[in-house]
Formats: structure tokens, C-alpha cells, sequence
């Protein structure tokens, strides 16, 4: 594509991968998108990263592009899969550079997370994908007996909300979500199609919303 810049693709059966990456001297970053080719959007990913090299997880504003995308996560080796298996040895001396969308991720997750969240949640190489927030999900239903006991699972909003609307009628069960700033709202069924909305567990926030404004209200928590 350029002097410093090349693009290598894994035409697989049903999917492409198309891998761009800058070349140079000390560690060389790399993106990769999911069958679809925009080498000018690879381009200016790969040319703000320059050589960067990281440790851990590190997330940064990304420049205005066509795309939408607000941030990139820069991640070592550790923190991913990509190239195992063909340039093993190689794979210390790149950077993943994966353009995302701020409520996607924290940029704090441990290597673990960050597998979790791209295989369940965020499809980080569908660069033409709307924002997938990190949503982190705890609940309990004793009419359905489901819960996640004392921890969290990474879901998708259509999953919350299916727990959200599994919860009318059932007065003692609660679902509760974290968003990627660690905030979190609790929902429990209030009377009729009304649930009471509990910031941060502080019932002085309590409120009563809506079963069709749950949605919104989610989004807009989700995404702030």
C-alpha cells in the first residue's frame, strides 16, 4: 500500500481476514478487519500508532475518521491470539491496534476479560459495526431459579433486557449492570409494567421507570 505499510489476507471459506500492517524497525503494529477493505481507515489507525510498543492493555483517543470509531486499544501479544501458531516468534515484536468505540472498553480489562469480551461481546474486527458497550451482568430470578450468584458475566443489552423483562412480577428477584466506567444501575420489579431504576446502590437515587423506557435508559448508561 505504501513504503511501510502492506496488507496480507486469510481468505478463509465464509470470511476474510485482512491483515494491514506498518513496517519498520522495533515493534510494528497491525489491525485486522473482518471482510472489509479500507485501507485508507488501516492507514491512518497504523500511522497515528507509529512504533508503539506496550506492556499491558492501553487504550487512547484515535483521530476523527468516517468510521465513527473514538478510541483505539493498543494490545501486546499476551492479550490476544492473532498470527499464533505462524509467527510465534514474532509475535512479542508487534502491536494489535484495534479501533473501538469508548464504551466498549474500559482499558483496564486483564488479558482474560479482554478474550471474553471480543468473543462474546465487542466484534472488534467488524469495523462497520454499531458500538457494543462492555456490559457486565448480575442477576438473580427465583421464579426462574437463573441467577449468576455473586459475580458478574460480560453480556450483550438484548440479554439484560430479556433478564430485565423475566423479572415482571417477581418481587424479590434484581438485575443489576455495570457499565465500562464500573457504574452500576439496579432494576427490580415495582408494580404492574413499572420497575424501580437504583443508581450506584444508593436508594436515594431510586426511581420509577417504565418497562419500555428500560431500553433507552440502559443505552444511554451503557454509552455515556
Amino acid at each position: 500500500m505504501s513504503d511501510d505499510i502492506v496488507r496480507a489476507d486469510d481468505e478463509l471459506p465464509k470470511t476474510t481476514f485482512h491483515n494491514y500492517f506498518k513496517l519498520g524497525d522495533g515493534t510494528s503494529p497491525f489491525v485486522v478487519s473482518e471482510n472489509l477493505v479500507d485501507d485508507a481507515f488501516a492507514a491512518l489507525v497504523l500511522n497515528q500508532a507509529g512504533h508503539k510498543s506496550v506492556e499491558v492493555l492501553t487504550k487512547a483517543e484515535l483521530k476523527a475518521n468516517p468510521r465513527g470509531f473514538t478510541h483505539v486499544l493498543y494490545a501486546p501479544h499476551q492479550y490476544h491470539s492473532e498470527l499464533k501458531g505462524r509467527l510465534d516468534a514474532e509475535r512479542p515484536n508487534t502491536t494489535l491496534c484495534i479501533p473501538i468505540f469508548n464504551c466498549e472498553f474500559s482499558g483496564l480489562e486483564t488479558p482474560e476479560e479482554f478474550y471474553a469480551l471480543r468473543r462474546s461481546v465487542v466484534p472488534t474486527a467488524q469495523w462497520d459495526r454499531r458500538p457494543a458497550p462492555k456490559l457486565s451482568l448480575r442477576f438473580d430470578n427465583p421464579r426462574t431459579r437463573g441467577g449468576t450468584g455473586d459475580g458478574y458475566v460480560f453480556a450483550r443489552l438484548e440479554q439484560a433486557l430479556q433478564e430485565v423483562d423475566n423479572l415482571v412480577g417477581v418481587g424479590q428477584g434484581f438485575v443489576e449492570v455495570l457499565n465500562y466506567r464500573e457504574e452500576v444501575v439496579e432494576l427490580v420489579f415495582a408494580a404492574d409494567d413499572d420497575f424501580t431504576w437504583i443508581a450506584n446502590r444508593d436508594d436515594a437515587t431510586s426511581r420509577r421507570i417504565a418497562r419500555d423506557a428500560v431500553r433507552e435508559a440502559l443505552w444511554t448508561f451503557l454509552t455515556r
